[in-house]
């Protein structure tokens, strides 16, 4: 089950996103910056790693648009995958690991003791270690 915070200002809107174990923020600005950030949660030991999805600091109103609009997509096929159960995370282990649908593959994100590190691995496939995130 999902809940959902919404707002919405003369600059943008904002959605605020949370699952039993996770919490996910929208944040569309048109006039500079498009972004998704997202964060999981171990349910057996809290460790957590998170996932950005952005246009970073390009201009999206103008020579960047075609990228900002590449960016809205890769948003709203993670927000799909997730609510489809395909955003996944690994059972029991010594890390908190947890994959993202891409491509033919998943990204695979990991949190170490000071960063979180994503890393595209295709063909992965995940196996029965793997849940969905709830």
């Amino acid at each position: 089950m999902w809940s959902l915070v919404t707002g919405v200002s003369d600059d943008g809107a904002n959605w605020q996103l949370a699952g039993s174990t996770w919490e996910a923020q929208v944040v569309v600005e048109p006039r500079r910056w498009i972004g998704l950030a997202f964060e999981a949660r171990d349910p057996a030991t809290g460790r957590k790693a998170s996932y950005d999805i952005d246009t970073d600091l390009y201009d999206i109103r103008d020579a960047y648009r075609d990228f900002a609009e590449a960016i809205e997509d890769d948003i709203i096929a993670f927000l799909g995958d997730l609510r489809d159960g395909r955003v996944l995370r690994k059972v029991g282990g010594s890390g908190f690991v947890v994959l993202v649908p891409a491509g033919d593959g998943f990204t695979r994100i990991t949190k170490g003791w000071v960063l979180t590190t994503s890393e595209r691995s295709e063909g992965l496939r995940a196996g029965e270690e793997y849940v969905p995130i709830g």
